[in-house]
C-alpha cells in the first residue's frame, strides 16, 4: 500500500503474494507501475509519480488489515510448504510531478538501453530522463498527441543487446506511428491507417498484435498489411453487471451507455519468441489461444473459469488474474494448471476498509525487480569467514604463489537493468539474484509474484525435518539446471545446509558428499580435524560459503565436537558418570572418529581425482594453491595411517602439491622410510635422502623395500655437487664399504677438492688404512701438491715397515725373499730386477701380502716422489738398520741414489741384492733403480693410480746427467771387475768365485754400457786373468766405433780443406778483377782538377749482429756473398 510517507511492496516466496501496508490511508489510487532492478515507479491519481527503492524484509505486522493469501492448487493440494506472510519496505527516494495539468500518468514505459521514460497522461506520450524523469529537450524528443496506448518492442527489453536505440509503435484513434527512438531524438519509421483503432498493443520486431473494440489483429509493419485473429468475446449477451460500491459502501448500478462489458476486456501476451498468445471469451468461461506471427494457431489451448482482468507471460508460465478474485498459473507447455492463488477478499460491505487490496490488473517487468528476502536470494550470498577461530595460530602456514587464478565462485553479477542509475545502485551486488517479474497492481497497493524458489522450499522442508525430500527437490533441479554450481548458487546454499545437518547427526560420509556436490571449499571439511588442519591453516586463511550458512562456519566445530553433541542428544543423561567417559561411548566415539577419517580420504580422493580432470572448476574453493596442498598433504597423511604405500606412490607418481615437510614425521612413524626417501628425492632434498638411507644401512630404520643401499648411497653422494655432504657421507661409508668411500675422494674424475690434511685426519679416526690408501692415492695421483702430504707418506710408510718388521716371522719373510732371489740370480743367466721379483710373488690372499704391499708401496713412491725429505728418510731406514729391521735394502738403495751416495747404492744392490739389473737402471737412469716397465708392472698388480712423469730437461741438465751416467757406468764396472773391498763382491782370496758376477753377464754389462765407457780405462780396470773371449765382443765393438769416428772426423776434414781452396781461389780472383788500389795524399783529396779516388774492401766475413744475422756492408765494401759465388758441392 501506499503512503505520503513512505510505501510498502509486498515480496513474494514460495508462490506466495504478500501484502503491503503503513501508515494512514490515503484518497489517492495507484494508476501506473514500472520497475527495474531494485526500482519501482508508481503514478498515482493525483499526478504524481513516485520513485521507490527495495527495501529490508520484515514480518507483516499483526491487525495491519492486510490479509495473507492462500495457496491453492487443484492439482496438487498441500504440496508446498506454506510460508508466513511478510512485506518487503519500500522507501521513497523522490516524488516527483510530471504533469502540468496534475493529470494521472496512465502508463510509465522504460527505454532501458536509452535511460529515457516514457509517459502517457491524458492522451499526451512525452519523454523523460532516468532516473528523475526529468523531461527531455521538446524539439528532439516532442510530445505525441491523441495517443490511445503504446507497445515498446518486447524483445529490445528482453534482450541485453548494446544497441543506442529501440522501436515503439504509438496508436492514435484512427493510425499508427512506428517509432525508432534514439538518444538524438525519435525518428518516426512508418505511418498506418487504423480503421477500428486499438485498446491494447503488443510489439514484436516487425509484428504487432493489437485488439480494437471487437477483434485481435496482426499487423506487419514492413509490409503493412493486418491479419485478423478471431473476437475478443464469443458470449453476445454476458450475465449483467455486479453493482459497483463506493467509498462508503453503497451500491450503484452501472452507467448506461458505458461501453463494452469490462469483463470481456482484451488480453495479450508475447509467448516465445515469434508466438502471441490472446484471450477469447465465451461466457462463463475464457479461452487462451496461442498464435504465431503468421496468425496460424500453435500449441494447445487454455481455460480459465472465469473472465480475465488481466494476462501476463513469464518464462515457461502463463499468469491470469480473474474475476473472481484468483491467479490462475498454466504451463504454455501443457497447458495445464500448475497453480492456483486465491488472493485476499475485500473487507465485509458494512465496513470496507481503504486498506483492502482490490487488485485491478498484472503488470510484467521486462526487467525484473530484486526483491532479496522474498526469494531467498540472501541466504546465497557468497560471504568470506575465517577457516579457523580466531585464536592465535601456533605456526604460521607456508606461504607459497598462487599458481592459477582463484576459480569462479557461486557469486555473479548483480542484475543490471541497462538503465544508468535508473534501476538501482550502480555498484555489484554480490550473489545470483531470483527476479520477480510479476506484480498485481490493486486500487491503492502492490503484490508481488515471485518464483517459488529451491531455497524457500528446501529450507521449509529442512524446518519441518524432511530432509531427503529437501535433497530429492535439490537434485532435482540440478538435473534440470544449466550450468554448475557458480551459475547455480542455490544449490550450492541447499547442499551445504543439509551437510551441516547431516554432520549433527555423525552421518560422515553423506555429509562430506553433500559438501562436496555444494562445490565447497575442501578446506572447509579438513578444519573439523584439528591434527591434520595446521599449519597448513591459519585463522588468517578465508573461504567462500553462502551466508544462510554462516552461523554453522563460525561455530567451527570440530568432528570430534559434532560426534559429542550426538552422544549427549542421545544418551545423556543416561549414561553414568557422562557421556565422555562412560566405556560404551568411549569406543562408539572413537569408532565415529575413525569412521569420519575414513570419510575424509574418501571425500579428499574424489575431490582430487575431479579436480585433476577438470571437474569442479566452478566450485567455491579459493586459492587453488593453497587448496591443493591441503588435499594432497592431507591425503598423504591418511594414507599413512592405513599403511597404504602404494596409494601414496600413485598419488605422488603425478603432479601434486604435497608439502612434504608436513608429511614427514607421519611417514617416518608408519616405517614408510623409503617412500619417504623417494619423496624427498623429487623434491631434489638429497641431504635428507641420504640421511634416512643410512639410518636404514646402520639397522636404525628397517625398510626391506630398500635393496643395493651402499651403491645407491655411492651414486646420489657421487652425483652431489655440495663438498660438505659429500665428505660426510663419505666417511660414513668407509665403515661399509672401504673401496667405494675412496673412490668418492680420491677418484680422478671427482671434480670437488677437499683439503687433503684436513679429510686425512678425519679419516685417520674412523679408519687409519682408509687413511694411509687415501694420502698415498691423492700423492700419487698428484692432486695435491703440497710438500708435506709426501714426507707424511713416506715417514707413515716406513713407519709401517717398521711395525711389520717387529714381528720374527715377518723378518723371517723377507730374509726368505732375498736368499729366494739370490737363488734365483745364480740359476738364470738373466734374472729379473728385485722389484720385478718381489711384485710376481705378491699375492693378496697370503698371510704377508699386508707387508708384500706396503714395501712395494714404498720402494715405488721413493722412486717416484721428489717432494718428501730424502735425508730424514735415510735415517730412519738407517735407524732401523741398527735396530736389526733389517731387509729395506732396495728402499735404502733407492734413498742413497737420490742423495747420489752412489758408491753406497750399487754396494747394496750388487753386493746384497746380487741385482746386476737393477744397477744398471741405476746407471742408465742417473740414480733411480726402478726401471720403468717394473714399475708400471708393479702399479698394475696393486691397481695404484700411480703417476711416473717424468719433466723435461734442459741443455744443461742434459749435459750433466749425461757426465753423470758416464761415471756411474765406470764406477759400476769397477766394482763388478775390481771388487775393491774383501767380502764386498768377491773376496780376492776365495779361489771359487762363489758370489762372483758371471762373466757372460760382465760382458753384457760392458756391451750395454759401452757408449759411456772409456776402451783404455774398461782395460785398465780388468785382471790380468781375465779371459779375453769374455771381452772380445765388447772390444770389437768398440773398435769398430772408434774407427767409424776416426774415418768420419777424416772425412769432415778432407770436406772443409776442400772448401778452404775454393774459397781461397774465388777470392784471388775477385781481387785481381778489383785492379791496383791509388792512395793519395790528404791535400789532394778533392782538390782542383784532380778525381777523387775509389776504394772498394771485399769483406770475406761479413760482420754480424747478436741474433747471427749478417750486417750490410758500409759503402764502397763488397760482401763475399756478393763477390763470390760459392759451389759448396
Amino acid at each position: 500500500m501506499l503512503r505520503d510517507a513512505g510505501a510498502a511492496a509486498g515480496a513474494a516466496a514460495a508462490g506466495a503474494v504478500h501484502g503491503a501496508a503503513g501508515g494512514e490511508p490515503k484518497p489517492l489510487t495507484l494508476k501506473s507501475v514500472e520497475a527495474g532492478g531494485q526500482k519501482v515507479w508508481a503514478g498515482l491519481s493525483d499526478g504524481r509519480v513516485r520513485l521507490y527503492e527495495v527495501g529490508e524484509e520484515v514480518d507483516a505486522p499483526a491487525g495491519a488489515g492486510v490479509a495473507s493469501p492462500r495457496v491453492a492448487s487443484p492439482t496438487t493440494p498441500g504440496r508446498r510448504p506454506s510460508v508466513a506472510p511478510k512485506q518487503t519496505q519500500l522507501e521513497l527516494l523522490d516524488e516527483l510531478q510530471v504533469t502540468t495539468n496534475k493529470k494521472a500518468a496512465d502508463r510509465i514505459a522504460l527505454l532501458p538501453r536509452l535511460d529515457k521514460a516514457v509517459i502517457l497522461s491524458e492522451g499526451v506520450m512525452t519523454f523523460h530522463a532516468l532516473p528523475g524523469l526529468a523531461p527531455l529537450n521538446v524539439h528532439n524528443f516532442p510530445a505525441v498527441r491523441g495517443v490511445v496506448t503504446l507497445a515498446v518492442d518486447e524483445e529490445e527489453l528482453s534482450s541485453s543487446s548494446d544497441s543506442a536505440a529501440m522501436h515503439m509503435c504509438v496508436i492514435k484513434r484512427r493510425r499508427m506511428h512506428w517509432l525508432k527512438v534514439t538518444n538524438e531524438g525519435i525518428q518516426n519509421l512508418k505511418d498506418l491507417p487504423l480503421p477500428n483503432g486499438a485498446l491494447i498493443a503488443s510489439l514484436r520486431r516487425d509484428r504487432i498484435c493489437i485488439a480494437d473494440a471487437e477483434n485481435y489483429s496482426i499487423v506487419d509493419l514492413e509490409a503493412a498489411e493486418a491479419l485478423p485473429l478471431l473476437p475478443i468475446s464469443q458470449a453476445p449477451h454476458p450475465d449483467p453487471l455486479p453493482p459497483q460500491t463506493t467509498a462508503s459502501g453503497a451500491a450503484t448500478p452501472p452507467a448506461p451507455g458505458a461501453g463494452p462489458d469490462p469483463r470481456q476486456r482484451p488480453a495479450i501476451a508475447c509467448v516465445a519468441s515469434n508466438e502471441f498468445l490472446v484471450a477469447s471469451h465465451t461466457g462463463s468461461t475464457t479461452l487462451g489461444v496461442f498464435v504465431n506471427e503468421s496468425g496460424e494457431p500453435c500449441r494447445g489451448t487454455l481455460e480459465w473459469a472465469s473472465n480475465l482482468r488481466s494476462l501476463v507471460v513469464d518464462s515457461q508460465y502463463s499468469i491470469a488474474l480473474l474475476y473472481n478474485n484468483t491467479i490462475e498459473i498454466h504451463s504454455i507447455h501443457t497447458q495445464e494448471i500448475v497453480q492456483v492463488v486465491q488472493l485476499p477478499s475485500s473487507s465485509p460491505a458494512a465496513s470496507p476498509s481503504p486498506l483492502d487490496f482490490q487488485p485491478r490488473s498484472l503488470f510484467r517487468s521486462a526487467l525484473g525487480l530484486e526483491l532479496g528476502a522474498a526469494t531467498g536470494a540472501q541466504k546465497i550470498e557468497p560471504v568470506d569467514v575465517p577457516l579457523l577461530p580466531s585464536s592465535p595460530a601456533k605456526s604460521d602456514p607456508p606461504r607459497t604463489p598462487t599458481k592459477r587464478a582463484s576459480r569462479a565462485s557461486i557469486s555473479s553479477a548483480s542484475i543490471r537493468s541497462g538503465i544508468s542509475g535508473a534501476t538501482g545502485s550502480s555498484e555489484d551486488r554480490p550473489g545470483k539474484r531470483t527476479l520477480t517479474r510479476v506484480l498485481v497492481v490493486g486500487r491503492n497497493g502492490l503484490y508481488s509474484l515471485s518464483p517459488l524458489t529451491l531455497v524457500v522450499q528446501a529450507d521449509a522442508l529442512i524446518d519441518k525435518g524432511r530432509d531427503a525430500d529437501a535433497l530429492a527437490l535439490a537434485d532435482n533441479f540440478a538435473k534440470s539446471a544449466s550450468g554448475g554450481i557458480a551459475e547455480n548458487p542455490e544449490l550450492a546454499y541447499v547442499y551445504m545446509r543439509l551437510a551441516f545437518l547431516k554432520l549433527e547427526q555423525t552421518l560422515f560420509q553423506e555429509a562430506f558428499d553433500l559438501f562436496a556436490r555444494a562445490g565447497s571449499d575442501p578446506r572447509m571439511v579438513v578444519r573439523m580435524f584439528p591434527d591434520l588442519r595446521r599449519p597448513l591453516m591459519a585463522p588468517g586463511d578465508e573461504v567462500t560459503v553462502c551466508k544462510g550458512v554462516l552461523d554453522e562456519m563460525r561455530s567451527a566445530k570440530t568432528i570430534d565436537e559434532y560426534i559429542l553433541d550426538n552422544l549427549n542428544r542421545n544418551y545423556s543423561p543416561h549414561l553414568k558418570p557422562n557421556v565422555e567417559s562412560a566405556a560404551t561411548t568411549v569406543e562408539l566415539r572413537n569408532s565415529l572418529t575413525m569412521t569420519a577419517r575414513d570419510c575424509l580420504m574418501s571425500y579428499l580422493l574424489k575431490w582430487r581425482a575431479a579436480r585433476r580432470s577438470g571437474e569442479g572448476e566452478d566450485g567455491m574453493a579459493g586459492d587453488s594453491r593453497k587448496v591443493d596442498m591441503v588435499v594432497d598433504t592431507t591425503l598423504v597423511k591418511l594414507l599413512t595411517e592405513q599403511s597404504r604405500p602404494d596409494d601414496i606412490r600413485v598419488l605422488l607418481s603425478g603432479p601434486h602439491d604435497c608439502v612434504v615437510k608436513e608429511v614427514e614425521q607421519a611417514l617416518l612413524d608408519a616405517g614408510l622410510y623409503q617412500l619417504l626417501a623417494g619423496i624427498l628425492l623429487e623434491k631434489g632434498e638429497t641431504a635428507r635422502v641420504l640421511e634416512i638411507w643410512s639410518r636404514i644401512i646402520d639397522g636404525e630404520y628397517a625398510d626391506e623395500s630398500f635393496k643395493d643401499g651402499l651403491q645407491r648411497m655411492f651414486d646420489m653422494t657421487w652425483r652431489s655437487k655440495d663438498k660438505s655432504l659429500v665428505e660426510k657421507y663419505g666417511l660414513w661409508m668407509l665403515k661399509h664399504d672401504q673401496s667405494r668411500a675412496l673412490r668418492l675422494f680420491s677418484d680422478p674424475k671427482q671434480t670437488i677438492t677437499f683439503e687433503t690434511r684436513d679429510l686425512f685426519a678425519k679419516m685417520s679416526k674412523v679408519d687409519p688404512d682408509a687413511a694411509d690408501r687415501f694420502l698415498e692415492s691423492t700423492v700419487l695421483q698428484e692432486r695435491d701438491s703440497d710438500s708435506r702430504l709426501h714426507a707424511d707418506l713416506v715417514k707413515r710408510y716406513i713407519g709401517r715397515l717398521g711395525e711389520l718388521l717387529a714381528d720374527a716371522e715377518a723378518k723371517a719373510h723377507v730374509r726368505e725373499q732375498e736368499s729366494a732371489y739370490a737363488s734365483l740370480v745364480a740359476s738364470t743367466s738373466n734374472p729379473p730386477t728385485f722389484l720385478a721379483f718381489l711384485t710376481s710373488r705378491y699375492s693378496a690372499d697370503s698371510s704377508r701380502a699386508l707387508l708384500d704391499r706396503v714395501r712395494l708401496k714404498a720402494a715405488l713412491f721413493l722412486s717416484g716422489s721428489t717432494k718428501y725429505d730424502v735425508q730424514a728418510a735415510k735415517q730412519e731406514l738407517e735407524e732401523m738398520e741398527v735396530k736389526g729391521l733389517r731387509g729395506l735394502t732396495l728402499e735404502r738403495a733407492i734413498v742413497y741414489g737420490k742423495l747420489h751416495l752412489d758408491r753406497q747404492a750399487l754396494s747394496l744392490l750388487l753386493n746384497n741384492l746380487h741385482d746386476l739389473a737393477s744397477a744398471e737402471a741405476y746407471c742408465l737412469q742417473s740414480g733411480d733403480p726402478l726401471a720403468q716397465a717394473d714399475v708400471v708392472a708393479a702399479t698394475s698388480k696393486l691397481e695404484l693410480p700411480f703417476k711416473r712423469n717424468r719433466k723435461a730437461l734442459s741443455a744443461a741438465r742434459r749435459e750433466e746427467e749425461e757426465r753423470r751416467k758416464q761415471a756411474l757406468a765406470k764406477l759400476l764396472v769397477e766394482m763388478c771387475l775390481r771388487r775393491p773391498q774383501a767380502g764386498s763382491f768377491v773376496d780376492e782370496t776365495d779361489k771359487t768365485d762363489e758370489g762372483a758376477v758371471p762373466k757372460e753377464r760382465v760382458a753384457r754389462l760392458l756391451e750395454t754400457q759401452a757408449v759411456h765407457l772409456d776402451t783404455l780405462e774398461v782395460l785398465s780396470l780388468v785382471p790380468d786373468d781375465y779371459p779375453l773371449q769374455v771381452l772380445s765382443r765388447y772390444l770389437s765393438r768398440s773398435l769398430r766405433r772408434s774407427l767409424h769416428v776416426q774415418q768420419e772426423r777424416s772425412i769432415l776434414k778432407s770436406l772443409a780443406l776442400g772448401q778452404n781452396l775454393v774459397v781461397q781461389e774465388r777470392a784471388f780472383e775477385l781481387q785481381a778483377r778489383l785492379g791496383p788500389t791509388v792512395e793519395a795524399k790528404d791535400d789532394t783529396k778533392g782538390g782542383a782538377g784532380g778525381a777523387a779516388l775509389e776504394t772498394k774492401v771485399v769483406v770475406l766475413d761479413p760482420k754480424r749482429d747478436n741474433s747471427g744475422k749478417s750486417v750490410a756492408p758500409e759503402k764502397d765494401i763488397v760482401s763475399l756473398e756478393d763477390a763470390i759465388e760459392l759451389d759448396l758441392r
